[in-house]
């Protein structure tokens, strides 16, 4: 056997490559470089031969490669294995689609078998198989793995016909012997398959369009005979503000599918029609009365467009600690009230006031927010004035870095705030960098809590912030000094700190400086 590059290079189609067994993990390592010619046939017969369904497939994955670019090597260097590689296909072909896993999406035997036999070995025995997995309407890869093979069979009869005729109409005379006809089952589901593939395709495209002649075409899409067509359909009524009008349609769809016909799609309704998140620093506590818990309820779940607006106001604007945090973090939450698409814009202004006012407040207790503990409050206030907090709420945001009372995730939320706030606001605000500066340098805080703030003064073409962050890069604490470097590698700083960070990079030592320092040491080296 001879190797190439092809197949050194290649590991499988369909299936992660994680192994228990010892035998199968050193027959696998022998299908990589570094190998030999001989080490590499006895790993991929190993495989093959394992009986284990990963392993087989990830050895049929390796033919049909093999087979795939021997026009560009002169040949199959697997060829001498064909027929057992093929009697291994038809085994897998066999067996039930494989669930899908952390190993493999759904039906992955079937698609490296197919993979396989289409490279010379399919049969008219193989047209059963063939057609039960295209009745299926599996997902999209293992679906034109069969279509090829399916074509396959169909196209040589169809040239034997011809082939046929060519001999007929030459007088060619041979031995009468059956009509060879095309297998009439495979036929009509190749027509069936690739005519809901275009309708599929069809309603895909209606995605992205607007308007109600969109989203009438797309209801009517429910109704079609093809489940993958109705999935299709039902996913693009479920996502963006379509989902508010189109919600009861949807949950009849769902219940109307069986569990065997999955797809994305299908996957996509499904999230859209679950609950959305609790909140972000609330979980573990609900709002104390009926009418804060249904507000609740709709806000996670929405009926409506104006329902749903209607309960973010109802909490935010309610006496409840808990319901008026719920009601910010779901302001800030990209699953919160924009999650079908709602301009929340016209809610900014009462969200900030309101926020504002909690942080004139003193912070939650824990036993309002089990899992959060003190602080809650704030820490939901401070996202808000991460996104739309102006020059006037900068003593908020200092007041919260200085605190060494407040709880880190208080902390962590106003370090946020203030790196969103000085790339958003015209001018940083001084009070805001000194602040930074000194949590920075505070050896008593957290690390993390650290770096985060070294980081908000990333990319900000300030005097007063490139002094902190050359300080930084001179701090006697590794981490500190990494992160800082990294701050003084952006475009407009490079060139004047080039050889700051050149220093910085020779003393560093390798493993301890981490994997940040590479960023460093690649800038320096460009």
């Amino acid at each position: 056997m001879y190797l190439t590059v092809f197949l050194l290079e290649f590991q499988s189609w369909y299936w992660k490559r994680e192994f228990r067994d010892e035998e199968l993990r050193d027959a696998f390592a022998a299908t990589n470089d570094p190998t030999t010619p001989e080490a590499f046939e006895q790993g991929f017969l190993t495989l093959l031969r394992s009986g284990d369904t990963v392993a087989c497939g990830i050895a049929l994955d390796y033919y049909d490669r093999a087979e795939m670019t021997s026009r560009y090597v002169g040949g199959n260097p697997l060829e001498p294995h064909a027929e057992e590689v093929f009697a291994a296909a038809r085994r897998l072909l066999a067996q039930p689609p494989r669930p899908g896993d952390g190993v493999a999406k759904e039906g992955a035997n079937h698609a490296s078998a197919l993979a396989a036999l289409t490279r010379g070995g399919l049969e008219d025995r193989d047209a059963d198989a063939i057609a039960e997995v295209l009745a299926r309407m599996p997902e999209v890869n293992l679906l034109e793995r069969a279509l090829d093979a399916a074509h396959l069979l169909v196209d040589e009869e169809e040239e034997y016909e011809e082939e046929e005729r060519g001999d007929a109409e030459g007088g060619v005379e041979e031995e009468e012997e059956e009509d060879w006809a095309p297998d009439p089952r495979l036929v009509a589901l190749i027509a069936r398959v690739e005519a809901c593939r275009d309708r599929v395709a069809a309603v895909a495209a209606l995605r992205e369009t607007a308007g109600a002649e969109a989203a009438e075409s797309l209801v009517r899409a429910t109704d079609d005979a093809e489940w993958r067509v109705q999935q299709e359909a039902a996913a693009a009524l479920a996502a963006g503000t379509r989902f508010y009008a189109h919600r009861p349609l949807l949950e009849r769809l769902v219940r109307s599918w069986s569990a065997d016909q999955r797809s994305t799609a299908a996957d996509e309704v499904h999230d859209a029609l679950a609950e959305g998140p609790h909140s972000l620093h609330w979980e573990g506590a609900e709002p104390p009365s009926a009418e804060l818990r249904d507000a609740h309820r709709e806000l996670r779940s929405p009926t409506g467009e104006a329902a749903h607006r209607s309960a973010l106001r109802t909490l935010l604007h309610s006496e409840s600690p808990v319901a008026v945090g719920i009601a910010l973090d779901h302001f800030h939450l990209a699953e919160g009230i924009t999650r079908f698409g709602l301009d929340d814009a016209e809610h900014a202004p009462d969200v900030l006031t309101v926020a504002r006012a909690v942080l004139r407040q003193p912070p939650s207790p824990a036993e309002l927010s089990p899992e959060t503990g003190v602080g809650a409050s704030h820490a939901s206030a401070l996202n808000i004035l991460k996104e739309l907090g102006e020059p006037e709420d900068a003593a908020t945001i200092v007041a919260a870095l200085r605190s060494d009372a407040a709880p880190d995730v208080v902390r962590e939320c106003a370090v946020a705030a203030a790196s969103w706030c000085l790339e958003r606001w015209e001018a940083p605000d001084e009070q805001v960098v000194d602040s930074l500066e000194e949590l920075i340098f505070d050896s008593t805080a957290d690390m993390e809590l650290r770096t985060d703030a070294v980081n908000a003064l990333f990319g900000l073409d300030d005097p007063r912030i490139t002094a902190v962050l050359v300080r930084a890069a001179r701090s006697v604490d590794l981490s500190i000094q990494v992160e800082g470097a990294i701050g003084l590698t952006y475009s407009h700083l490079i060139d004047q700190h080039r050889e700051l960070l050149r220093e910085l990079v020779a003393s560093w030592p390798e493993e301890e400086a981490g994997d940040r320092a590479r960023i460093v040491r690649d800038t320096v080296d460009e």
